[in-house]
């Protein structure tokens, strides 16, 4: 009973985080015309970075002694590459149906690194459920990818570096796993990103800056609800997770994305959309299932899997 009421809080854990999370990429796209990408992001985490410190300070948040260095490496690679590789993308003429494509393969790239690391045995079932979750993707964002003439050398790169940010700070952060307080974890990680991004805008940007009501409203969006809410929902999957597992949660960040495009864009799904969300999920489902490790007889409740080490669990 204890392990099945570990796996529900895991699953909605994730349920949130994968809607959260998604939403990012619409609200990324309602600010985004306003703003170039790299002084975007400054301002989206160095937004997020003050709002931590207040509330570290507010709640009297005890600051570690060490661990700085792993949650700076990580969140440079997780929030900011992937964030800045991902919004050049767009903002170069990729359509977000083939960057959604391109972040897919984020799951199996995490296993394979997983799988290479630990030496495990290679399951059949759990390969075809990630081929499975790239199927899904594609078939969701096959419209789109009928419009992507856009596509040039420049933004495929943007959009690729994004994707190795994203697998790399995700490994490494669970490999080093730091173990600081969420609060500390999120103003280390957004505070170094800031700063990268800042000296990107400097370096490369104009600084052209529209402050429109829609470019306000995302920058808080993305401030607080992602980069606050769902990064902290990912910082506990990746505590209680094996990294693939949690790689694997991304594969529904596409059908969160169109679900939310609905009602704010005006972008309703159509049925091959909803045919890849079905995929999508059984995706992911089997793969959770057949990733986890077999419950020996006399073993706990709650079988810690060690794919990852983990010493900071909840």
């Amino acid at each position: 009973m204890a392990g099945e009421n570990q796996n529900l809080k895991v699953s909605l854990t994730a349920l949130v985080f994968v809607i959260i999370y998604g939403s990012g990429f619409v609200g990324g796209r309602y600010g985004l015309p306003y703003v170039e990408p790299f002084y975007y992001l400054a301002i989206r985490f160095g937004a997020t970075a003050v709002i931590l410190f207040a509330l570290i300070v507010c709640l009297r948040v005890g600051w570690p002694r060490s661990g700085y260095v792993p949650l700076i490496l990580s969140g440079i690679l997780l929030q900011g590459v992937f964030s800045a590789g991902v919004f050049y993308a767009l903002y170069l003429g990729m359509t977000p149906a083939v960057s959604a494509l391109i972040i897919a393969l984020q799951p199996i790239l995490v296993w394979l690194m997983v799988s290479v690391v630990t030496a495990r045995k290679v399951r059949l079932l759990s390969v075809l459920a990630l081929i499975g979750g790239v199927v899904g993707v594609a078939i969701t964002v096959y419209r789109g990818l009928e419009s992507s003439s856009g596509l040039t050398p420049t933004n495929i790169a943007f959009g690729f570096l994004g994707l190795a940010g994203l697998s790399t700070g995700q490994f490494y952060y669970q490999m080093k796993n730091p173990g600081a307080h969420l609060l500390i974890n999120g103003f280390v990680q957004s505070g170094s990103s800031a700063v990268v991004m800042l000296v990107g805008a400097l370096i490369f940007e104009r600084g052209v800056i529209r402050w429109t009501p829609e470019l306000l409203l995302s920058e808080l969006w993305m401030s607080v609800g992602v980069s606050i809410g769902a990064l902290s929902l990912l910082f506990i999957l990746m505590r209680s997770e094996s990294a693939d597992r949690v790689a694997s949660y991304f594969y529904g960040v596409p059908i969160a994305a169109g679900l939310i495009a609905w009602p704010v864009l005006g972008q309703r799904p159509t049925v091959s959309e909803i045919i890849g969300f079905a995929v999508i999920v059984i995706s992911i489902i089997i793969f959770n299932r057949s990733s986890r490790p077999p419950r020996a007889k006399h073993a706990p409740a709650v079988p810690v899997d060690n794919s990852v080490p983990a010493t900071d669990r909840p």
